[in-house]
């Protein structure tokens, strides 16, 4: 890996992909692949700490085509084998993936595979410039002019081509005009607890009448916890504990399960957990992939996936696009809003088919707010 000071590094490449993620690396893997210069430009050190593990069976074909299917085999990655959920009725549901043709998913030990990614696409020739923040981008003719910060400098590089992988925050694309539109209100609290007893290697997902959890093995001895809930939900900071275990306890099936009282002693991240987008995902040389372009709930099980495949259909365009194709981006644009569409068929079904509250505050605010989606011809 390089840091930015690194002089033998040129200072020009075709391609400059802003962070390090899933959808940016897949983007520089792509490229990489096609022999497509490029750099990745990556404020942390190594790879931070990110919640959401869960890789579903019909990731496999998106990791085949990336060539980094191999990965999710190491042995600190769990089989997983399906999901268990309490919705829109009392029952405690089991759903196997035995029928699935792709078989089992993976709960992925999340540090340790943005780990693997990072050195594959170094190992593949591409260039990792972390340690580096952006901080702005200018069109100097027909090219990018990068701004970018390190520990000991600031310097500026130049590419053909801009690629935003700056998750939700969309910094490259809303700072070259694109506009980023927040569609709903969800907010997700995280944490990990430690656990004497391994849960079974499955996700557990439970609704209440003011949101739902989610609860999944991260390791042998430790789980992901997460609770759903609007942005009018969430308490002063001091009351997160409080909160969460009043809100934990009325659960149905989980409290059951697990404990969560350790959640006294865990670090809570709060961040928004809903839907967002870019009003186009690319502009005049350059694209939005992952995050940047699209944020999914995390109830649609999207999330790493699409990121992966965003990254994998963007590398594609780009290289259309160098070879003169003018509609590659088009294309592109296509792909995303397919997957679109097909994620708010699927969100709509899944709030809908929850009645047991429908008048409550979350579930009337969560229904409401998928619906003027469609009605407000956002898509």
């Amino acid at each position: 890996m390089d840091e930015v000071n690194d002089r033998d590094q040129p200072q020009k490449w075709k391609v400059i992909i802003v962070g390090a993620g899933p959808a940016g690396i897949a983007t520089g893997l792509t490229l990489n692949s096609l022999g497509i210069s490029n750099c990745i430009i990556e404020s942390h050190t190594s790879p931070p700490f990110k919640f959401g593990e869960a890789l579903p069976p019909n990731a496999k074909p998106i990791l085949h085509q990336l060539g980094i299917e191999k990965l999710i085999r190491d042995p600190r990655h769990l089989n997983y084998f399906g999901n268990k959920s309490c919705w829109g009725n009392e029952n405690w549901e089991q759903k196997e993936f035995i029928t699935s043709i792709h078989g089992h998913g993976y709960l992925l030990d999340r540090f340790y595979f943005e780990k693997q990614l990072w050195e594959t696409y170094v190992k593949t020739g591409g260039n990792l410039l972390y340690g580096s923040r952006f901080q702005q981008v200018e069109q100097v003719n027909t090219l990018h002019k990068v701004s970018i910060r390190s520990t000991r400098e600031e310097v500026d590089i130049f590419s053909d081509m801009m690629v935003d992988a700056t998750g939700r925050k969309a910094l490259v694309a809303r700072m070259l005009g694109a506009e980023k539109y927040n569609l709903d209100s969800q907010f997700g609290f995280s944490f990990t607890i430690p656990v004497e007893i391994p849960l079974a290697k499955q996700v557990c997902i439970e609704s209440v009448e003011t949101g739902w959890w989610y609860v999944s093995p991260v390791r042998e001895n430790e789980l992901s916890v997460m609770f759903f809930t609007t942005k009018e939900m969430i308490p002063p900071n001091h009351q997160f504990t409080s909160f969460l275990l009043t809100q934990f306890n009325k659960t149905l099936h989980l409290k059951k399960i697990i404990q969560i009282d350790e959640v006294r002693h865990a670090i809570v991240r709060i961040k928004p957990s809903g839907t967002s987008r870019l009003n186009c995902p690319y502009g005049t040389n350059w694209l939005a992939v992952g995050d940047a372009a699209i944020n999914y709930d995390p109830i649609s099980s999207f999330g790493i996936t699409s990121a992966l495949a965003s990254g994998y259909y963007a590398g594609q365009a780009i290289s259309s696009h160098f070879e003169g194709r003018k509609e590659a981006f088009y294309a592109y644009r296509y792909v995303l809003e397919n997957g679109f569409m097909a994620y708010l068929k699927k969100l709509q079904f899944q709030y809908n088919s929850e009645k047991r509250w429908e008048h409550n505050d979350y579930w009337k605010v969560r229904q409401q707010e998928i619906r003027s989606i469609f009605e407000n011809n956002e898509v």
